[in-house]
């Protein structure tokens, strides 16, 4: 599949992004044991209809081993594409193996600023330290280096 520009993929103009849900599950934490914080982003297209399209985007934050808290944003995000993409059968699950973490960044705006924001949020509200996450895409921690 030939690489499409995310710049060019969609119309300039606002995005519509919704906060769908965060999950946040204080955990058991053991005494003598080194934790290792884990972030990951994932985005998924949802559906399309005519120029409108809507994709998923998903933070999971949690540790290693199990234990201190696991925290999960997902927010919404519906665009219209360029009229010279409408009608086009593109391969979106295809499109996304294709992106660096730039075009993730472009692709969804200020959504991980969001989630940072909210994940901090709930993180000061538990133990009184904001956990802050990266305002950028962090891609997926378990995926394998060569894939």
């Amino acid at each position: 599949m030939e690489k499409i520009e995310i710049s060019k993929l969609f119309k300039d103009g606002p995005m519509q992004a919704t906060m769908r849900r965060a999950t946040f599950d204080r955990l058991q934490i053991r005494p003598q044991v080194n934790y290792r914080g884990r972030t990951q982003d994932e985005v998924f297209f949802q559906k399309q209809d005519g120029a409108n399209v809507e994709y998923e985007v998903v933070r999971r934050m949690d540790f290693e081993p199990e234990g201190v808290f696991e925290i999960t944003a997902v927010y919404t995000i519906k665009r219209t594409l360029n009229d010279e993409f409408v009608g086009q059968d593109i391969d979106y699950r295809e499109l996304l193996r294709t992106f660096t973490a730039n075009d993730f960044n472009l692709l969804c705006g200020n959504v991980f600023s969001s989630m940072s924001l909210v994940i901090s949020q709930l993180t000061q509200a538990s133990n009184g330290i904001p956990m802050v996450s990266p305002p950028v895409y962090c891609g997926i921690a378990a995926k394998p280096e060569n894939a």
